[in-house]
Protein backbone atom coordinates (compact mmCIF):
# COMPACT_ATOMS: atom_id res chain seq x y z
CA UNK A 1 0.00 0.00 0.00
CA UNK A 2 1.33 3.06 -0.57
CA UNK A 3 2.15 6.06 1.41
CA UNK A 4 -0.87 8.01 -0.21
CA UNK A 5 -3.26 5.24 0.35
CA UNK A 6 -2.61 4.58 3.61
CA UNK A 7 -3.15 8.52 4.60
CA UNK A 8 -6.52 8.26 2.94
CA UNK A 9 -7.32 5.58 5.77
CA UNK A 10 -5.98 7.80 8.42
CA UNK A 11 -7.60 10.93 7.27
CA UNK A 12 -10.97 9.73 5.53
CA UNK A 13 -11.59 11.85 1.79
CA UNK A 14 -14.53 13.96 1.24
CA UNK A 15 -15.67 15.05 5.16
CA UNK A 16 -15.42 18.66 3.72
CA UNK A 17 -17.70 17.86 1.03
CA UNK A 18 -20.51 16.19 3.07
CA UNK A 19 -20.23 19.10 5.15
CA UNK A 20 -21.19 21.49 2.35
CA UNK A 21 -23.81 18.76 1.23
CA UNK A 22 -25.24 19.40 5.43
CA UNK A 23 -25.48 22.96 4.75
CA UNK A 24 -27.26 22.71 1.50
CA UNK A 25 -29.69 20.15 3.40
CA UNK A 26 -29.98 22.53 5.79
CA UNK A 27 -30.97 25.43 3.56
CA UNK A 28 -33.39 23.07 1.58
CA UNK A 29 -35.14 22.17 4.64
CA UNK A 30 -35.81 25.68 5.43
CA UNK A 31 -37.25 26.50 2.22
CA UNK A 32 -39.48 23.63 2.27
CA UNK A 33 -40.60 23.25 5.92
CA UNK A 34 -43.07 25.94 6.38
CA UNK A 35 -45.63 24.94 8.54
CA UNK A 36 -45.30 26.24 12.07
CA UNK A 37 -45.19 22.15 14.04
CA UNK A 38 -42.61 21.07 11.74
CA UNK A 39 -40.24 23.99 11.66
CA UNK A 40 -40.26 23.14 15.45
CA UNK A 41 -38.97 19.73 14.83
CA UNK A 42 -37.00 21.29 12.17
CA UNK A 43 -35.61 23.19 15.04
CA UNK A 44 -35.38 19.60 17.49
CA UNK A 45 -33.15 18.13 15.55
CA UNK A 46 -30.71 20.32 14.89
CA UNK A 47 -30.56 21.37 18.76
CA UNK A 48 -30.58 17.43 19.46
CA UNK A 49 -27.58 17.04 16.93
CA UNK A 50 -25.84 19.56 18.21
CA UNK A 51 -26.26 17.90 21.90
CA UNK A 52 -25.16 14.35 20.77
CA UNK A 53 -22.20 15.95 19.27
CA UNK A 54 -21.17 16.93 22.21
CA UNK A 55 -21.80 13.39 23.89
CA UNK A 56 -20.08 12.06 20.40
CA UNK A 57 -16.67 13.52 21.50
CA UNK A 58 -16.97 12.01 25.02
CA UNK A 59 -18.44 8.57 24.13
CA UNK A 60 -17.24 7.78 21.04
CA UNK A 61 -14.08 9.76 20.26
CA UNK A 62 -13.06 9.56 24.38
CA UNK A 63 -14.19 6.29 24.91
CA UNK A 64 -16.33 6.98 27.98
CA UNK A 65 -20.06 6.61 28.83
CA UNK A 66 -20.97 10.06 30.71
CA UNK A 67 -24.28 9.99 32.25
CA UNK A 68 -23.27 13.90 32.82
CA UNK A 69 -24.09 15.14 29.60
CA UNK A 70 -27.79 16.45 30.06
CA UNK A 71 -26.68 17.95 33.73
CA UNK A 72 -23.89 19.91 31.65
CA UNK A 73 -27.23 20.88 29.10
CA UNK A 74 -28.74 21.69 32.08
CA UNK A 75 -26.08 23.89 33.86
CA UNK A 76 -25.92 25.69 30.38
CA UNK A 77 -29.57 26.38 30.32
CA UNK A 78 -29.49 28.10 33.41
CA UNK A 79 -26.13 29.83 33.41
CA UNK A 80 -27.35 31.49 30.20
CA UNK A 81 -31.00 31.89 32.05
CA UNK A 82 -29.15 33.78 35.32
CA UNK A 83 -27.10 36.02 33.34
CA UNK A 84 -30.09 36.48 31.02
CA UNK A 85 -31.63 38.27 34.43
CA UNK A 86 -28.69 40.29 34.84
CA UNK A 87 -29.61 41.89 31.78
CA UNK A 88 -25.99 40.97 30.01
CA UNK A 89 -26.41 40.56 26.03
CA UNK A 90 -27.05 37.30 24.48
CA UNK A 91 -24.07 36.07 22.91
CA UNK A 92 -22.10 36.86 26.44
CA UNK A 93 -25.07 34.88 28.00
CA UNK A 94 -24.12 31.92 25.76
CA UNK A 95 -20.26 32.22 25.78
CA UNK A 96 -20.28 32.02 29.69
CA UNK A 97 -22.39 28.78 29.74
CA UNK A 98 -20.14 27.16 27.48
CA UNK A 99 -17.48 28.42 29.64
CA UNK A 100 -18.99 27.44 33.11
CA UNK A 101 -19.98 23.72 31.81
CA UNK A 102 -16.39 23.25 30.47
CA UNK A 103 -15.52 24.19 34.34
CA UNK A 104 -18.06 21.75 35.14
CA UNK A 105 -16.67 19.22 32.52
CA UNK A 106 -12.96 19.78 34.23
CA UNK A 107 -14.25 19.23 37.62
CA UNK A 108 -16.24 16.00 36.81
CA UNK A 109 -13.24 14.59 35.06
CA UNK A 110 -10.69 15.52 38.04
CA UNK A 111 -13.14 13.98 40.53
CA UNK A 112 -13.65 10.56 38.57
CA UNK A 113 -9.91 10.72 36.86
CA UNK A 114 -8.92 7.38 37.46
CA UNK A 115 -12.40 5.29 37.26
CA UNK A 116 -12.85 3.12 34.40
CA UNK A 117 -16.33 2.25 32.53
CA UNK A 118 -19.13 1.04 34.78
CA UNK A 119 -17.59 3.16 37.48
CA UNK A 120 -17.12 6.01 35.46
CA UNK A 121 -20.79 5.78 34.14
CA UNK A 122 -21.91 5.91 37.55
CA UNK A 123 -19.75 8.38 38.97
CA UNK A 124 -21.83 10.54 36.35
CA UNK A 125 -24.83 9.38 36.98
CA UNK A 126 -24.35 9.91 40.25
CA UNK A 127 -23.48 14.00 39.18
CA UNK A 128 -26.35 14.09 37.21
CA UNK A 129 -29.21 12.60 40.02
CA UNK A 130 -27.15 15.26 42.28
CA UNK A 131 -27.44 18.06 39.85
CA UNK A 132 -31.37 17.50 39.43
CA UNK A 133 -32.07 17.92 43.20
CA UNK A 134 -29.41 21.26 43.46
CA UNK A 135 -31.38 22.60 40.64
CA UNK A 136 -34.81 21.78 41.36
CA UNK A 137 -34.16 23.36 44.97
CA UNK A 138 -32.07 26.52 44.55
CA UNK A 139 -34.43 29.14 44.04
CA UNK A 140 -31.83 31.83 43.73
CA UNK A 141 -29.93 29.95 41.00
CA UNK A 142 -32.61 27.84 39.23
CA UNK A 143 -35.81 29.91 40.35
CA UNK A 144 -38.44 28.09 42.09
CA UNK A 145 -38.79 24.50 41.94
CA UNK A 146 -36.16 24.77 39.25
CA UNK A 147 -38.52 26.65 37.02
CA UNK A 148 -37.62 29.58 35.14
CA UNK A 149 -39.78 31.29 32.30
CA UNK A 150 -39.42 34.85 30.81
CA UNK A 151 -35.81 34.45 29.23
CA UNK A 152 -34.63 36.40 26.84
CA UNK A 153 -35.10 35.32 23.15
CA UNK A 154 -31.52 35.27 21.12
CA UNK A 155 -30.01 38.92 20.04
CA UNK A 156 -27.44 38.82 16.91
CA UNK A 157 -26.45 42.53 15.87
CA UNK A 158 -29.34 44.16 17.75
CA UNK A 159 -31.58 41.74 15.67
CA UNK A 160 -33.98 39.51 18.14
CA UNK A 161 -34.79 36.45 16.52
CA UNK A 162 -38.83 35.62 17.90
CA UNK A 163 -40.43 33.46 15.49
CA UNK A 164 -38.97 29.36 15.03
CA UNK A 165 -37.55 30.04 11.20
CA UNK A 166 -35.21 33.29 12.69
CA UNK A 167 -34.22 30.56 15.36
CA UNK A 168 -33.22 27.92 12.75
CA UNK A 169 -30.59 29.95 11.26
CA UNK A 170 -28.89 30.33 14.25
CA UNK A 171 -28.93 27.00 15.45
CA UNK A 172 -28.17 25.80 12.02
CA UNK A 173 -25.30 28.05 12.58
CA UNK A 174 -23.98 26.69 15.52
CA UNK A 175 -24.20 23.27 14.43
CA UNK A 176 -22.05 23.93 11.31
CA UNK A 177 -19.57 25.02 13.63
CA UNK A 178 -19.23 22.16 15.68
CA UNK A 179 -19.53 19.40 12.89
CA UNK A 180 -16.39 21.76 10.99
CA UNK A 181 -14.51 20.97 14.55
CA UNK A 182 -15.45 17.73 14.58
CA UNK A 183 -14.08 17.23 11.15
CA UNK A 184 -11.10 18.99 11.93
CA UNK A 185 -10.07 17.08 14.62
CA UNK A 186 -10.86 13.58 12.61
CA UNK A 187 -9.19 14.69 9.76
CA UNK A 188 -6.04 15.40 11.77
CA UNK A 189 -3.60 13.80 14.06
CA UNK A 190 -5.59 14.00 16.88
CA UNK A 191 -7.61 11.31 15.54
CA UNK A 192 -5.06 8.11 15.96
CA UNK A 193 -4.20 9.28 19.33
CA UNK A 194 -8.32 9.31 20.28
CA UNK A 195 -8.52 6.14 18.25
CA UNK A 196 -5.83 4.33 20.23
CA UNK A 197 -7.12 5.98 23.55
CA UNK A 198 -10.62 4.15 23.06
CA UNK A 199 -9.64 0.82 21.89
CA UNK A 200 -6.23 0.30 23.80
CA UNK A 201 -5.61 2.63 26.09
CA UNK A 202 -3.40 0.26 28.02
CA UNK A 203 -1.03 -0.08 24.74
CA UNK A 204 -1.28 3.56 24.41
CA UNK A 205 0.21 4.33 27.37
CA UNK A 206 2.99 2.28 26.83
CA UNK A 207 4.06 4.05 23.64
CA UNK A 208 3.77 7.50 25.63
CA UNK A 209 0.35 8.62 24.67
CA UNK A 210 -1.82 11.13 27.29
CA UNK A 211 -4.76 8.84 28.00
CA UNK A 212 -6.10 10.66 31.05
CA UNK A 213 -4.87 13.82 29.67
CA UNK A 214 -7.25 13.69 26.12
CA UNK A 215 -10.15 11.70 28.03
CA UNK A 216 -10.37 14.29 29.84
CA UNK A 217 -10.27 17.13 27.09
CA UNK A 218 -12.38 15.21 25.00
CA UNK A 219 -14.89 15.63 28.42
CA UNK A 220 -14.59 19.09 28.76
CA UNK A 221 -15.20 19.71 25.23
CA UNK A 222 -17.83 17.69 24.71
CA UNK A 223 -19.29 18.82 27.83
CA UNK A 224 -19.47 22.66 26.80
CA UNK A 225 -20.85 21.94 23.40
CA UNK A 226 -23.74 19.65 25.68
CA UNK A 227 -23.77 23.66 27.46
CA UNK A 228 -23.99 25.03 24.28
CA UNK A 229 -26.96 23.18 23.51
CA UNK A 230 -28.98 23.98 26.75
CA UNK A 231 -28.32 27.49 26.37
CA UNK A 232 -29.72 27.77 23.19
CA UNK A 233 -32.60 25.45 23.99
CA UNK A 234 -33.46 27.77 27.07
CA UNK A 235 -32.97 31.47 25.16
CA UNK A 236 -35.08 29.56 22.07
CA UNK A 237 -38.37 28.12 24.11
CA UNK A 238 -37.95 30.99 26.69
CA UNK A 239 -37.90 28.41 29.66
CA UNK A 240 -36.34 26.02 31.47
CA UNK A 241 -37.06 23.43 33.75
CA UNK A 242 -35.64 20.20 35.57
CA UNK A 243 -37.52 17.87 33.80
CA UNK A 244 -36.33 19.31 30.81
CA UNK A 245 -32.98 18.31 30.92
CA UNK A 246 -34.29 14.16 32.67
CA UNK A 247 -32.35 10.86 32.84
CA UNK A 248 -34.81 10.24 29.54
CA UNK A 249 -33.20 12.85 27.41
CA UNK A 250 -29.35 10.61 28.57
CA UNK A 251 -30.83 8.07 27.25
CA UNK A 252 -32.01 9.35 24.12
CA UNK A 253 -28.64 11.12 23.41
CA UNK A 254 -26.98 7.52 23.46
CA UNK A 255 -29.71 6.04 20.87
CA UNK A 256 -29.07 9.15 18.89
CA UNK A 257 -25.04 8.01 18.85
CA UNK A 258 -25.53 4.47 18.74
CA UNK A 259 -28.03 4.77 15.77
CA UNK A 260 -26.13 6.92 13.94
CA UNK A 261 -22.81 4.85 14.52
CA UNK A 262 -20.07 5.05 16.74
CA UNK A 263 -17.33 4.94 13.81
CA UNK A 264 -19.06 8.44 12.11
CA UNK A 265 -20.25 11.80 13.23
CA UNK A 266 -22.02 12.09 10.56
CA UNK A 267 -24.90 9.12 11.89
CA UNK A 268 -25.26 11.67 14.74
CA UNK A 269 -27.75 14.01 12.19
CA UNK A 270 -29.56 10.63 11.29
CA UNK A 271 -29.81 9.45 14.90
CA UNK A 272 -31.12 13.01 15.74
CA UNK A 273 -33.48 13.15 13.17
CA UNK A 274 -34.79 9.68 13.89
CA UNK A 275 -35.47 10.68 17.37
CA UNK A 276 -36.87 13.70 17.04
CA UNK A 277 -39.33 12.18 14.35
CA UNK A 278 -40.37 8.54 15.87
CA UNK A 279 -42.22 10.21 19.13
CA UNK A 280 -44.16 12.54 15.96
CA UNK A 281 -44.91 9.81 13.99
CA UNK A 282 -46.32 7.35 16.96
CA UNK A 283 -47.95 10.25 19.14
CA UNK A 284 -50.72 7.34 19.59
CA UNK A 285 -48.60 4.95 20.93
CA UNK A 286 -46.96 7.66 23.44
CA UNK A 287 -47.01 5.19 26.76
CA UNK A 288 -45.50 2.40 24.77
CA UNK A 289 -42.27 4.81 23.37
CA UNK A 290 -40.21 3.28 26.14
CA UNK A 291 -40.65 -0.43 25.00
CA UNK A 292 -40.09 0.31 21.40
CA UNK A 293 -36.68 2.48 21.87
CA UNK A 294 -35.60 -0.90 24.08
CA UNK A 295 -36.45 -3.03 21.49
CA UNK A 296 -34.35 -0.60 18.93
CA UNK A 297 -31.48 -0.78 20.99
CA UNK A 298 -32.00 -4.67 21.02
CA UNK A 299 -32.08 -4.28 17.05
CA UNK A 300 -28.97 -2.09 16.25
CA UNK A 301 -26.51 -3.28 18.79
CA UNK A 302 -27.22 -7.28 17.90
CA UNK A 303 -28.46 -6.50 14.17
CA UNK A 304 -26.75 -3.52 13.08
CA UNK A 305 -23.75 -2.65 15.80
CA UNK A 306 -22.27 0.04 13.22
CA UNK A 307 -25.13 1.89 13.36
CA UNK A 308 -26.37 3.75 10.00
CA UNK A 309 -23.31 4.93 9.25
CA UNK A 310 -21.66 1.18 9.84
CA UNK A 311 -24.52 0.09 7.26
CA UNK A 312 -23.08 2.43 5.17
CA UNK A 313 -20.11 1.69 4.91
CA UNK A 314 -20.57 -1.86 4.30
CA UNK A 315 -22.56 -1.28 1.44
CA UNK A 316 -19.75 0.92 0.00
CA UNK A 317 -17.09 -1.42 -0.94
CA UNK A 318 -19.75 -3.20 -2.97
CA UNK A 319 -20.38 -0.24 -5.07
CA UNK A 320 -16.47 1.00 -5.19
CA UNK A 321 -14.75 -2.73 -5.46
CA UNK A 322 -14.49 -3.05 -8.53
CA UNK A 323 -11.44 -5.30 -10.00
CA UNK A 324 -9.59 -2.81 -11.37
CA UNK A 325 -10.03 -0.20 -8.00
CA UNK A 326 -8.66 -3.48 -6.13
CA UNK A 327 -5.58 -3.79 -7.49
CA UNK A 328 -4.85 -0.14 -7.79
CA UNK A 329 -4.67 -0.36 -4.06
CA UNK A 330 -2.72 -3.19 -4.05
CA UNK A 331 -0.08 -1.16 -6.03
Amino acid sequence: MTKSNMATRLYPRGQYGILAAAVVTLIVLSQVVTKSSSVNLLNLWVVYSIAGLGFFWIFALGGRFAFSQTFMMALGGYTTAYLDSLGLPFVVCVLGAVAVTGLGGVAVGLILWRTEHFYFALGTLAVAEIGAVVFGRTSTFTGVNGNITGVGYPRIFDYELRTDNEVFWLLAFVLVIVLLLTVWARRSSVSRQLDAVREIPVVARTVGVRVDSWRLRTLVFGSSIGGLSGALITHWQGFIGVDSFGLDLGIGLFLIVILGGLASHWGVLAGAAFYVLVPELLSGLQQYMSVFYGALLLIVILVFPGGLSGLFDRLAPKRRGTPRSREMEKS
